[in-house]
This record gives C-alpha cells, sequence and structure tokens, in this order.
C-alpha cells in the first residue's frame, strides 16, 4: 500500500466519515411559531421517557404470542396517503448514469452502531464538498403523496454553513408503503414552494413515478411496509424511537425487473438479500445489538448522541465472513473494529461460553483483484482483510440469554487484561 494511496483513502474515508456522522433518521421537530401544524395528533405520539427528546409516532402493539405481529397504528405520519398493499416502483431514484455505487443497508460506520437501515445512492462523481458537480437528479420511483419534508436538524445538517439546503423527505405509495430520503440538497419547485418560507411542508404533496423532487450529492434512501416484520430484532420495542425501522423491507424486492437489473450493476453486495440486512440478534447469542441498561434502547440517554449506550456484534455487511465490533463509546468515541482472527464468531457465543477477549483491529476491503478497495469505485467479490496493530480489548460475557457484560479497554491487548473491573456495564435486550 503505498503513500498516495494511503493519502487518497483517509481523504476519502474523512469525507465519507463526515457523511455518515450527520446522517440521521431525523425525528420530527415542532413546527416554526405561527406555523400551520402538519403533524400526527397528540394520540398517535408517545410521550419520550427522556425530557430532551421530541415525541415519535410508535408501534403501539406487537403480538407475538402466536407468531404473529400486529401494529395497532402506522410507524410514520401518513396524512394524504392512499390505498393499501405496496406498488412496483418503475423508476430508480436517481437516473442509472449518474449513480457510482449503492452501498447496502446493514453498514456500521462512526455513530452508525447498530447496522443502518437504508441504501447510501453515491453520486457518479464525488467531492468532498457539497458542489455542483457532485450534485444529481433525485426522483420518485412510484406514484405517491410526500406526507413528510423537513429541514434536518442543525446539528446534523450537511448543508449548514454552505448554499445548500439539507431534507429528510417521506412518500407514501400507499397507507402502508413508503420510501424515505435523507440528505437531499436540493428541492424542486413544487416541494419548494410547498415547504415557503418554513422548514418543512405543512400539507401533503402527490408526486408522480419518475418526478425531479430535488438534487443531492450522496443520500440515503431506504423502504418500509407496515405489514412486513423483521424477524431478527429479539425485542422489537426497543426501536420505537424510530419505529419504521422493524418494518424495512429490501428496496431492490419491489423494482420493476428491468429497472432492478440495472440498479444492481452499481450494488456492490453480493451476498443475498442483495439490498443488505439489519436485524442481526440471534437470542441467547452474542450476535447482533446490545443497548446499555436502563437506558431506553435504541432512543440511548443523550441527545443528540443517542448511540453512545449502543453495541453490535454483526456481520459485515460487504463481507458475510468477517463480523464487525461496533461501539457507541471507545475512548469517548463511536468506533468500528474486526476481532483479531475473526474468532469466535458471535454467533457461537453464549451463556455456556463464559468470559470473551476479543482483540479489536481496524480492517480495509480488497476486491476480487486483491487491490484495497478506495470506496469510491464499483468492485466486485469485496473481502475484509484485518490489520495486525491491536487497537484495544473488549471483554464481553452473557450473563444470561438476554444480558450482557461488557467492559472495553483501549490501547490494551488481551494479555493486559485480566477480568471486569467496576467500571464494566451491562447491556440488554
Amino acid at each position: 500500500m503505498n503513500s498516495v494511496w494511503i493519502a487518497f483513502a483517509f481523504g476519502f474515508t474523512l469525507a465519507v466519515g463526515l457523511l455518515v456522522f450527520v446522517d440521521y433518521d431525523a425525528p420530527q421537530q415542532p413546527p416554526l411559531q405561527g406555523q400551520p401544524t402538519y403533524a400526527p395528533p397528540a394520540s398517535t405520539a408517545r410521550a419520550s421517557q427522556q425530557q430532551n427528546f421530541p415525541s415519535m409516532p410508535f408501534v403501539e402493539e406487537i403480538k407475538q404470542s402466536t407468531g404473529q405481529q400486529e401494529q395497532r397504528q402506522a410507524s410514520v405520519w401518513n396524512q394524504g396517503c392512499k390505498g393499501e398493499g405496496t406498488v412496483q416502483f418503475t423508476f430508480p431514484p436517481r437516473k442509472i448514469g449518474d449513480i457510482g455505487i449503492i452501498e447496502p443497508m446493514g453498514l456500521m460506520l462512526s455513530a452508525h452502531v447498530t447496522p443502518i437501515d437504508h441504501q447510501y445512492y453515491y453520486p457518479s462523481v464525488w467531492t468532498q464538498e457539497l458542489s455542483e458537480e457532485s450534485m444529481k437528479d433525485v426522483f420518485s420511483p412510484a406514484d405517491g403523496v410526500v406526507t413528510e419534508l423537513q429541514s434536518m436538524p442543525a446539528y446534523f445538517n450537511q448543508g449548514k454553513g454552505t448554499q445548500y439546503g439539507d431534507y429528510r423527505l417521506i412518500i407514501h405509495f400507499t397507507c402502508e408503503f413508503y420510501a424515505i430520503y435523507i440528505h437531499v440538497n436540493q428541492l424542486s419547485d413544487k416541494l419548494k414552494n410547498a415547504v415557503g418560507n418554513g422548514e418543512r411542508i405543512t400539507a401533503p404533496v402527490e408526486v408522480n413515478a419518475g418526478e425531479y423532487i430535488g438534487r443531492a450529492r450522496a443520500f440515503d434512501f431506504s423502504v418500509h411496509y407496515e405489514k412486513s416484520f423483521l424477524t431478527g430484532f429479539v425485542v422489537p420495542e426497543h426501536y420505537s424511537r424510530e419505529a419504521w425501522k422493524i418494518h424495512t423491507v429490501d428496496p431492490f424486492d419491489y423494482f420493476a425487473p428491468e429497472v432492478k437489473a440495472q440498479l444492481l450493476t452499481k450494488n456492490i453486495r453480493t451476498d443475498s438479500p442483495l439490498g443488505g440486512k439489519i436485524d442481526r440478534d440471534i437470542d441467547g447469542r452474542l450476535a447482533g445489538n446490545w443497548f446499555e441498561e436502563n437506558t431506553n434502547g435504541y432512543q440511548g440517554t443523550r441527545d443528540p448522541e443517542y448511540w453512545v449506550t449502543h453495541a453490535s456484534f454483526s456481520p459485515n455487511a460487504l463481507d458475510e465472513e468477517h463480523f464487525i465490533i461496533s461501539l457507541g463509546d471507545f475512548a469517548g468515541e463511536a468506533k468500528q473494529f474486526g476481532a483479531k482472527g475473526n474468532s469466535p464468531d458471535p454467533k457461537t457465543v453464549g451463556v455456556e461460553t463464559g468470559l470473551v477477549k476479543y482483540e479489536l483491529v481496524e480492517f480495509e476491503h480488497k476486491d476480487e483483484t486483491g487491490n484495497y478497495w478506495n470506496r469510491m469505485s464499483y468492485v466486485k467479490g469485496l473481502k475484509a482483510e484485518n490489520m495486525n496493530e491491536v487497537r484495544g480489548t473488549v471483554l464481553v460475557q452473557l450473563l444470561e440469554k438476554r444480558k450482557l457484560k461488557l467492559e472495553v479497554f483501549p490501547g490494551k491487548k488481551a494479555s493486559e487484561v485480566s477480568g471486569f473491573t467496576s467500571t464494566a456495564k451491562t447491556y440488554e435486550r
């Protein structure tokens, strides 16, 4: 690996890190004073358990006793929606020629400590700063209604300090089936007029399949179906902060065959499901997501740094044979590591295993030719490669089926760690 590649990779990794850090599935913010309210009635919003968190819609009840899961309310506002069921997408969310790569759901990057519930659509031309060169058009994949559109909160806003905005929007194709876009930097005239002088729409806006809705550099795209429930989250209620998460589906499954075929030529994941996977929990095993005890599950206790109390031991979305240890607090930062030796597999670690020490190492990806991937180019056959230098050790022990003791030792090798100290934390799910 030569110095030119190292400098290039570092610069791009920094840019991706910034993109990921501000990539936030923003909760609904209160309307500006004097602005008409376009939001669900109070009866559909759950009071936050933490004073600093805004209210969010949530899943009222999930019935699992008979193997059936039922939702009593929509997970997101859907005023103005029409119909039921799913629809077929006949248009890509960005022109195929304008797509550089599509990264799958399930990545764990920076503050995204648990597997990410959306794909990333990168432009064919990437610049570290928002620029006209990297801005490409964004479209609606089917007829629908924009039910929610608002500026991203300042803490996560990519457009802050630039001439560009940063918007999150939801398009309902039926009352049960919708897509979420994040980091749209410029709005179409129709949507801009709907926002007016405020920071959010005040009434739903109809759009057609293939209709231009704005421009973006890299943007997030996810699809959700209210009647679909992910089965790989042991405790779905933990995700009430982002209630749509448990209804996430593979976007590729809903595109017309000819459109899907074109999109897959940009998709860098080769394992099934091709769109990625986010629900990785195995009950009674270390594998999957964990949350510090008494921190409200995914919601956490800090605003906006809710991820600090998260941890995940999940497969690498770009190489299923490699697993990632993702920590919300590694010496004050959210970080992701490989495990030295890529062992023991979290899927095999249970209560009977006892104490486990993982030495934490950084990792890169190589393409099928054996070259290191620069994260900008479309490549096939990505395989993770753990580095040699140990950055720290994490000590874990399953105390019960859904209770985990965990302690992080930054800068220490396994041989320097004899056991838990008084600063160890208990995680649950």
